[in-house]
């Protein structure tokens, strides 16, 4: 075990407090510099004194430092340090000559470093972070290891490395259009963007595209890149399920001639892309370390078990376990919220929802490709749409947590919960002593709810959503933003807390591991007519029936594995494939 120290400088503010880490240090009080100011002002703290006590962690008012043991990992394997008592990264990927390796982890533990490293945008420091690092001393620090040559042509400009980058929201401010911004990339735009299905899009203006246009037109400019080594940074944000699938076989026919290096969240999608994976394992924005390659069943069976044999050493405390979903007996449901028929009309959209039932304590997902209407639907429940035909259900309490979500007020998540405790509504002992530590949200509780990053402010406003006492959870892609860990956690809070209310919910995602955690049953939206201008939902099903719908259309099949019963997409043509499409089987009726 080595012990690291780490202040997050964007939230340290000596000036704001009375430097009670260094106060209440005990090396200190002993006459040790074991903290000490630096020349920024802010505290340097070091490794060698520090005892691991932990003080000046519950101390700093600001929740600005961490201390930490790195299991395993030494110094030697340092790839790239920021600053003294900054994140450090430990060890890189590996990429295949020929294929798809996928890069598995939670957010800020450093896979975007890893990539950016590997494509030649990045000197590694190899831990010296006092001075800048050179592509030969990197050759020499991996000599006699698979990464030497890689970097040998990195260090002689041979490599051509093509990126998609994480954050395709900002590719809209080049003012463009989606043809120029392929085009480009040198390679044949119409081509790529056919590959992606966005063709008939080509003349629009990136400015005025959806989140999900803009990664296939990222993808697209990336697949028009005439390069060696194709680095994609999570290709299945923003993207329905279908446009995961398509991407996914695109990606699989670039990789059967290229070498493919994916980070992924979507475990199914991962799962089905790759040939082997790395896991990265750490603390966020404080060290990552990267494991050796696993074959791809092999490392997401062990991602999900949480315990890394090979380096011994545990990543999650407890297991993440699938179940199968065998349908309630009618005996046992209890209608808790019933809806009509209901319609909505737009200029250029038309929306026909069949009415249902949704039992006490379940969860039903809402699935389909986007531009369905499940938004609008969500919406019309909530009542912040009113429909054309039909009346949303009456004498009905609704907490509803949109799709788009943005703070307005630099209000923290503690001055939240402190204004709703006199609120009947809400629950706010559950929102303390349940809600916030089970999504992670401790350490940023006093945070702006402006200066959280998209996935913390996710988490806070599902946090919210779930304290409200309500007969109806409205929760629309409540995964967006999250890693896998966070998406999966999220997923069994949503179910354990709809049960405990006696409550009901729905939930609209495109994430397949997220849906089978959390859901009891489907509704499925489907395009009607071939214009894209309507839309019909219908619903709920029994899981496996909502699935079955919702895959036809797709042309995929899936099956249960047998170590975890997480889902499996079946590969196109295989034999459970051609079986299970032959039974119209297509949602993992053989566990294999």
């Amino acid at each position: 075990m080595a012990r690291i120290a780490i202040l997050l400088t964007d939230r340290c503010h000596p000036k704001e407090c009375q430097w009670e880490c260094q106060a209440y240090c005990p090396p200190v009080r002993m006459g040790q510099e074991c903290i000490v100011e630096g020349p920024l002002g802010k505290p340097i703290i070091s490794e060698t004194l520090c005892i691991g006590c932990g003080i000046c962690v519950h101390k700093c008012p600001f929740d600005a430092i961490k201390i930490l043991n790195t299991p395993t990992a030494d110094e030697a394997e340092i790839v790239h340090r920021y600053g003294y008592n900054g994140f450090r990264l430990y060890r890189l990927p590996l990429p295949a000559p020929q294929g798809i390796v996928g890069v598995l982890g939670p957010n800020g533990t450093g896979k975007s470093t890893a990539l950016r490293i590997l494509a030649g945008m990045e000197v590694p420091n190899l831990g010296d972070y006092e001075h800048p690092g050179s592509w030969d001393q990197t050759v020499d620090h991996f000599r006699g290891t698979a990464l030497q040559a890689h970097f040998q042509r990195i260090a002689r400009g041979e490599l051509r490395a093509a990126i998609k980058p994480q954050y395709v929201d900002r590719i809209a401010e080049s003012g463009q259009r989606l043809s120029e911004y392929v085009a480009d990339a040198g390679g044949d735009a119409t081509v790529a963007l056919t590959s992606v299905g966005l063709a008939p899009r080509a003349s629009v203006p990136l400015a005025e595209l959806s989140g999900g246009e803009l990664q296939l037109g990222a993808i697209a400019r990336t697949l028009a890149t005439d390069a060696d080594l194709y680095l994609f940074d999570e290709p299945s944000s923003y993207l329905d399920i279908v446009h995961r699938l398509q991407v996914a076989r695109v990606l699989r026919r670039l990789g059967q001639q290229k070498s493919v290096l994916v980070v992924e969240h979507d475990l199914a999608l991962l799962d089905y892309l790759a040939d082997k994976a790395h896991l990265l394992y750490g603390e966020e924005a404080a060290f990552g370390v990267i494991s050796h390659p696993l074959p791809m069943r092999t490392a997401i069976n062990t991602y999900l078990t949480g315990y890394l044999r090979d380096e011994n050493v545990r990543i999650r405390p407890e297991p993440i376990r699938f179940t199968a979903h065998p349908p309630k007996p009618p005996a046992l449901r209890t209608a808790r919220v019933e809806f009509g028929p209901m319609e909505k009309q737009y200029p250029a959209f038309h929306l026909r929802v069949s009415g249902g039932v949704l039992s006490k304590g379940e969860t039903i997902g809402i699935v389909g490709p986007n531009a369905t209407g499940k938004t609008t639907f969500v919406k019309m429940l909530a009542g912040v749409e009113p429909p054309t035909a039909g009346t949303p259900p009456a004498d009905v309490t609704v907490s509803y947590k949109p799709q788009y979500l943005k703070a307005n007020q630099p209000a923290s998540l503690r001055d939240r919960m402190s204004a709703l405790a006199n609120d009947p509504q809400f629950d706010v002992a559950a929102l303390e002593k349940e809600l916030v530590p089970a999504l992670r949200l401790d350490s940023v509780l006093d945070v702006a709810l402006t200066d959280l990053s998209s996935g913390e402010l996710q988490r806070a406003a599902v946090a919210l959503s779930l304290a409200r006492r309500a007969t109806l959870y409205l929760l629309d892609e409540p995964s967006a933003y999250l890693d896998a860990d966070e998406r999966m956690n999220m997923a069994r809070l949503v179910r354990r807390r709809v049960e405990h209310e006696s409550a009901t919910a729905l939930v609209v995602d495109h994430d397949v591991y997220f849906l089978d955690l959390a859901c009891d049953g489907l509704m499925v939206f489907v395009p009607e007519g071939t214009s894209g201008a309507a839309g019909r939902g219908d619903g709920p099903f029994a899981m496996r029936e909502g699935m079955n719908r919702l895959l036809r259309e797709v042309e995929v099949t899936f099956r249960r594995d047998p170590e975890t019963l997480r889902p499996r997409i079946n590969q196109e043509d295989s034999v459970l494939d051609r079986e299970q499409r032959a039974r119209g089987e297509y949602y993992y009726e053989a566990v294999a």
